[in-house]
């Protein structure tokens, strides 16, 4: 999508016309790409995007945004070989690992379980989205907390509430 056809859809659903974009104008729009978001999923995905921490995104930032999930979109559709709109467990797993999400079978099982709510055994393409939005937000928080980078980091109980709360 070339960026005159960003800003267009940007203008299109930004209904209270402020230069920004909210939550619920997110969820609405995303919605009409068939990708139909919870406002939480929403908001996480706007902090993801928010570099001026005002709690909406502004074009640039929804350009962003807009690359962040149609890059997903792409991966997911290259995985999805036989074309059905959903990935077996194996596969996301495969998936994650190929974006750069290295995690062990424990914690690849957690997580995979979080973002299965019927139990299928396999993700759509707005659950695979919602995922890469929590580990987007669990390796920034993560990240902030290994400032020494070792991989490792130690949070007394307010250090792991707060990080908690900032990943959902």
């Amino acid at each position: 999508m070339v960026d005159a056809q960003i800003q267009q859809w940007f203008g299109a659903i930004d209904t209270d016309r402020n230069g920004a974009l909210s939550s619920e104008e997110l969820q609405r729009a995303l919605g009409l790409g068939g990708m139909n978001f919870s406002l939480k999923v929403c908001a996480a995905l706007i902090r993801l995007h928010d570099r001026d921490n005002t709690g909406t995104i502004g074009h640039e930032e929804f350009r962003t945004l807009n690359h962040f999930i149609m890059d997903l979109q792409q991966r997911f559709q290259q995985y999805d070989t036989a074309r059905r709109g959903r990935l077996d467990k194996t596969t996301v797993g495969q998936l994650l690992q190929s974006l750069g999400h290295r995690l062990d079978t424990p914690a690849f099982e957690a997580l995979f379980t979080v973002y299965d709510p019927d139990r299928s055994g396999s993700t759509d393409i707005a659950e695979f989205v919602a995922m890469n939005i929590f580990l987007r937000s669990a390796q920034a928080t993560f990240q902030a907390f290994d400032a020494q980078r070792q991989g490792r980091i130690t949070l007394d109980y307010n250090q792991f509430v707060y990080a908690a709360s900032n990943i959902g």
